[in-house]
Order: C-alpha cells, then sequence, then structure tokens
C-alpha cells in the first residue's frame, strides 16, 4: 500500500453528509406538500422512482453475478447487496404515494374511469386495491430474496463454507425471472398506467434495462471512490474497470434499441391511440428534452465508451457513469412528467427537492448497510480464482 492508499474509506463521513443534503430536500418536500400538494406528488413520484430503480438494479444486478460469475461483479457485489437490502426502506417511501394515488393515477379517479372506455376495460386491474397488494407484494418478493442472498454470502465470510455459493447459485436464476416479471408489472403500474389509455408492450423491458444501466454507472462511480482504500487498492485493476466499462457501453446501447424499437413500433402503427403517448413528449418544449437524451445519454457516452483506453481509466469511466446517472433523472423527467403536463414543459423547485430528500435517505441506508459487511467477499471461492486469473494477465 503505497502513501496515497489509505486503511478504509470514510463510510461514516460520507454517510452524515448525505443525510444532511437529504434533509434539505426533505425539509423542501415538507414545505411542497403543504404549499403545493399536486405538484408534491408529482415530484415526489419522480424522484422516488429514480431511487427505487437503482436499488432494483442493484438486486438484478447482483442475481446476474451470481449467475454469471464475473470478475467483474466481486468488485461490486457488496455495493449490490447494499443497495438491494434498501428495498425495505423503499417499501416505506412508496407510502406517501399511496396516499396521494388520486392525485396521480386516472385510473383512480371515478370521473375519469367514467369518462373512458379504455379505462373501464382495464378497471379489473387498474383499481387501488389491487394496485396496494401487487406493490405489497413486490416489495415482499424482492426484500426476501436480497434479503435471502445477502446473509448467505455474509455467512460465507464467516463459514468459508463453498456450499453457500451454489446454494446462492441456485437461487438466482429462477429469482432473476421472478425479478423480470415483477419489475416489469411495478413499471406497468407506477408509470404506464399514469396514462392508462396507452401501452407498450416493449415497457417493462425498457424500465429493467434502465434500472440496470443506472446500477452500472452507480457501481463504477462507487468503484472511482473507493479505488484509493482497502481491501480495493490491493484488488482492483485496469481489467475490471474495462468489463466494468463494457457492461456499461452494452447497456447504454440495449438502452437506446429498446427505446428506438418502442419508438419505431408506435411510428409504423401510427394509431391515435398509441401515438398521442410521443405527441406529448414531442412537443410544447419536450423536444428539447427528446434531444438531449438522445445525444447525451446514446451518443456522447457511446462515442466515448469505444475507447479501450476510456473503459481502463477509471476516473474518466466514472465522469461518464456520473453522466449517464444524469440523463437517467432527465429521461425520467421526460417519461413521467408530461402525463401531467401534456401542454407545456415545466419544471418546479420540488422536482429537484424529491431526489435529493429521496436519494439522502437512500444513500444514507445503502452505506448502513455497506459498512455491516466486508468490502470484499473474503471466502468465495470464484473470487480468488478471478482475482488470481486477471493479476496473473493484466
Amino acid at each position: 500500500m503505497n502513501g496515497r492508499q489509505k486503511a478504509g474509506p470514510p463510510l461514516q463521513w460520507l454517510q452524515f453528509r448525505v443525510l444532511s443534503i437529504g434533509a434539505v430536500g426533505l425539509l423542501g418536500l415538507v414545505i411542497g406538500a403543504f404549499s403545493s400538494t399536486q405538484q408534491f406528488y408529482q415530484s415526489y413520484l419522480f424522484g422516488y422512482l429514480f431511487w427505487v430503480l437503482l436499488a432494483l438494479g442493484c438486486l438484478g444486478v447482483l442475481l446476474l453475478h451470481h449467475l454469471v460469475s464475473g470478475a467483474w461483479g466481486h468488485v461490486i457485489q457488496r455495493m449490490m447487496e447494499a443497495g438491494a437490502r434498501t428495498l425495505p426502506a423503499m417499501a416505506l417511501l412508496f407510502i406517501p404515494l399511496l396516499i396521494g394515488v388520486q392525485n396521480l393515477f386516472p385510473w383512480s379517479r371515478s370521473g375519469d374511469v367514467a369518462a373512458s372506455e379504455a379505462i373501464q376495460k382495464k378497471v379489473a386491474y387498474l383499481n387501488v386495491p389491487f394496485f396496494i397488494a401487487r406493490a405489497a407484494a413486490f416489495f415482499v418478493v424482492w426484500s426476501a430474496v436480497a434479503f435471502l442472498v445477502s446473509r448467505w454470502s455474509r455467512a460465507q465470510d464467516k463459514s468459508a463454507d463453498p456450499a453457500l455459493t451454489r446454494r446462492i447459485r441456485t437461487l438466482s436464476g429462477p429469482a432473476l425471472v421472478v425479478f423480470a416479471l415483477t419489475v416489469t408489472f411495478a413499471g406497468v403500474d407506477w408509470m404506464m398506467s399514469l396514462e392508462p389509455e396507452w401501452y407498450s408492450t416493449i415497457y417493462g423491458m425498457l424500465v429493467i434495462v434502465s434500472a440496470v444501466l443506472s446500477t452500472l454507472a452507480f457501481g463504477i462511480i462507487g468503484v472511482r471512490l473507493l479505488s484509493g482504500y482497502e481491501p480495493f487498492s490491493g484488488i482492483l485493476t485496469s481489467r475490471h474497470y474495462h468489463h466494468l466499462g463494457n457492461l456499461l457501453f452494452a447497456f447504454t446501447i440495449l438502452w437506446a434499441y429498446m427505446a428506438f424499437s418502442q419508438y419505431l413500433i408506435i411510428w409504423s402503427g401510427n394509431e391515435v391511440e398509441d401515438n398521442f403517448w410521443y405527441i406529448r413528449r414531442l412537443d410544447a418544449g419536450w423536444q428539447a428534452v427528446a434531444v438531449l437524451l438522445l445525444v447525451g445519454h446514446f451518443f456522447v457516452p457511446f462515442l466515448l465508451l469505444l475507447s479501450r483506453k476510456t473503459k481502463r481509466a477509471i476516473h474518466i469511466l466514472a465522469l461518464i457513469a456520473g453522466g449517464i446517472l444524469v440523463m437517467r433523472l432527465v429521461d425520467l423527467f421526460w417519461l413521467v412528467m408530461p402525463a401531467f403536463n401534456e401542454h407545456r414543459m415545466q419544471f418546479h423547485w420540488l422536482d429537484v427537492a424529491a431526489p435529493l430528500g429521496i436519494g439522502g435517505v437512500w444513500l444514507a441506508v445503502f452505506l448502513q448497510q455497506l459498512k455491516g459487511s466486508p468490502l470484499l467477499p473474503l471466502h468465495d471461492p470464484r473470487f480468488n480464482e478471478k482475482a488470481e486469473n486477471i493479476h496473473s494477465v493484466d
């Protein structure tokens, strides 16, 4: 360990900082809840979706890692476990959305249902009791899987039992299938049903890819922050960064492919009941946001990540990842807010307060979970084998 490398990352100090920033955002949300109730719920949904999708992405990436056992996954495994274990906290933060369900979803208001034949046909699925039941079931399943996987992984730190690795891998395959199904339905419930007359068969997959892309970007930033501290300073090599950069590159392309495929299918169909969703997002100022997404969410990171040198330089890779996270916020804003402001694009200060407040809570819980175990898996036989192979060829 050289003079620039420190014994351990200052997680306690970082936790205090994010809580302080989050407190400012939460104060703004409290003020907004009384001064502009309708805007509060809209902004809260926007901020909540960003962080809950990040937590879900952590769970999905964690399960994928245990299934395929790539060297890239071991260095972010504990970050993914900590992120997945925030899901019970996100279940509690979902309560304001249940309180404000009628402020957000047209299918929850009897007048809107009576006025729309399309909504009436979906009322067996889109109704408040079933909506709450599904959300509860989602969080129970996600939290249970996250708890089991991380508990067995942490138990292996103490017991060094290789059977735990097989147990986690056995669970990860079926759990990934359940994950894909539940996140698809959650995307339909919490996002697509904001405009219940419209539907897209590719929407759920787009939500999953977006969640994983956010998580990979978050993981790369985490690796950058931890790279100067033990135990990462003695483990990380440019090969780890390259693998993570390749994944970020792949999911950037996959996100663009999914988004364009949805647009192409609806454009070629040219049906009024489908077109209105895009018309709202390509008019009244929203077209500027769409152009920003096209350039900032795809073309810029795509061109930068083509370079092998860029993907092996963690400080540059982390900057690209940070830009992608910002674009993920912009993309969610573009997906969610036109459902409420179809006639003009507007930005409210609560749209800043909500991601900050909810993010402060999420990051504090994340860091608390991260502090609860070694930052790298200690006795996973796959990790030791991959580390030896990478150092031998790097």
